[in-house]
C-alpha cells in the first residue's frame, strides 16, 4: 500500500471516529437525578431561562450536552438570579479543570428548578 493511501485512510478513519462527538445534541436532564460534571467544556445561555452545559460527567469519558431550564415565578422566585449563580460556578469549573465537581440537578420539590453545587475535588491517593 502506498504511503499516500495509508495517510488518506488514516485521515478518513480519524474523521469518522470524531464525527459523532461533533454532532452532539442536547439531552433533557431527568428530575431528581444529580448530574456531576468532572469537566465543563462549554456553558451557554440559549434562552432567557435555559442554560446549555457540555462536559464530562463523573464516571464517563465522553462529553455530553444537557439543557437545564429555569422556571420563573416573579412573585416567589427570580430565575435570572439563580442562573447567574450557576454561571459563576460553571466558569470556575471551566477555568480549573479537574479541581472542582459541578453538580446540577432538576428538583421536583421546587417546581422543577435546577440546583447548582460546586465541590472542591479531593486529592486522589496514588496507586
Amino acid at each position: 500500500m502506498s504511503p499516500s493511501r495509508v495517510l488518506r485512510n488514516l485521515v478518513l478513519s480519524t474523521a469518522a471516529a470524531l464525527l459523532p462527538s461533533t454532532l452532539a445534541w442536547s439531552e433533557t436532564p431527568q428530575v431528581d437525578v444529580p448530574y456531576v460534571f468532572e469537566t465543563v467544556d462549554s456553558y451557554a445561555i440559549t434562552e432567557a431561562n435555559v442554560i446549555e452545559i457540555r462536559g464530562v460527567l463523573q464516571g464517563e469519558s465522553a462529553p455530553r450536552t444537557f439543557e437545564f431550564e429555569f422556571y420563573s415565578n416573579p412573585a416567589y422566585y427570580d430565575a435570572s438570579q439563580h442562573g447567574s449563580r450557576c454561571d459563576r460556578m460553571a466558569l470556575l469549573a471551566m477555568t480549573r479543570p479537574g479541581r472542582y465537581l459541578l453538580e446540577l440537578k432538576v428538583q421536583r420539590w421546587i417546581g422543577g428548578q435546577p440546583s447548582c453545587r460546586l465541590t472542591r475535588r479531593t486529592a486522589q491517593p496514588a496507586p
